[in-house]
């Protein structure tokens, strides 16, 4: 997975949404729904089900612009180098509950008219939450709140992390309605967050941890490395039904 200064080249935003709803009910276009969603699987050994010595309260994301890179083939289709087909991005942003039930199944964050065409890639962006509430948000893209073995502790960030992700033979829009998935491994990071060497963080006087730009660094950074590489694209979309 790449990391990349574009962010979600999925960002089929606003820019382009009037002619997105131009495109509606055009047969040279698609109705494609984004979703994210998570897999919260975490193994146990021998298949036992005791009690976890992690404990998620909060585990927030706040995600900006979503964009659809057109096939690097599709760019150039007029003499002149005029091109037909262009990028198309969706605005955030999206404020998304990864402990929601929802997020199984997947959690819609934009419908979007898109004119037929071969995709490459997505990109997206993760962007400071602009509102007061949910408290601890605000001008923050990551927020985790949770227990270990009885010790608790917040992981904040407000870095813009960039990402990309690539299909393996393009994403193809025909005219049929699809749902797009946008996979989040959040198995993965509740055992990253779990593998945290809590013991040699720097506490408060309340024995609490915060992890953040300011307090734990290290900590932190390698946790914004494991979020990026929990992503991944889900290519097998589901077809809307009428």
């Amino acid at each position: 997975m790449k990391v990349l200064r574009n962010l979600f080249v999925l960002t089929l935003g606003l820019v382009i949404l009037s002619s997105c709803n131009d495109d509606e009910g055009n047969a040279n276009s698609s109705k494609v729904k984004v979703a994210l969603k998570a897999s919260q699987t975490v193994l146990k050994a021998g298949g036992e089900t005791t009690a976890e010595p992690l404990s998620l309260e909060t585990f927030q994301i706040c995600l900006g612009e979503i964009e659809f890179d057109v096939n690097d083939d599709m760019e150039d289709m007029i003499p002149g180098g005029d091109s037909i087909y262009s990028d198309i991005e969706l605005e955030g942003p999206f404020l998304i509950d990864l402990l929601s039930a929802d997020v199984i199944t997947g959690i819609d964050l934009a419908t979007a008219h898109v004119p037929n065409a071969v995709y490459e890639e997505i990109e997206f962006d993760f962007e400071p939450y602009d509102k007061n509430e949910p408290a601890g948000m605000t001008g923050n893209t990551i927020l985790v709140k949770g227990s270990y073995e009885g010790t608790a502790f917040t992981i904040v960030s407000d870095e813009e992390l960039e990402l990309e992700l690539e299909y393996t033979n393009g994403y193809t829009l025909d005219g049929a309605d699809s749902r797009l998935f946008i996979d989040l491994n959040l198995g993965q990071l509740k055992t990253f967050v779990a593998a945290i060497d809590f013991a040699s963080a720097v506490a408060g006087e309340d024995g609490s941890i915060l992890i953040s730009k300011d307090k734990n660094k290290a900590i932190l950074d390698q946790f914004e490395a494991a979020v990026e590489n929990a992503f991944d694209i889900d290519e097998d979309d589901d077809e809307e039904e009428d």
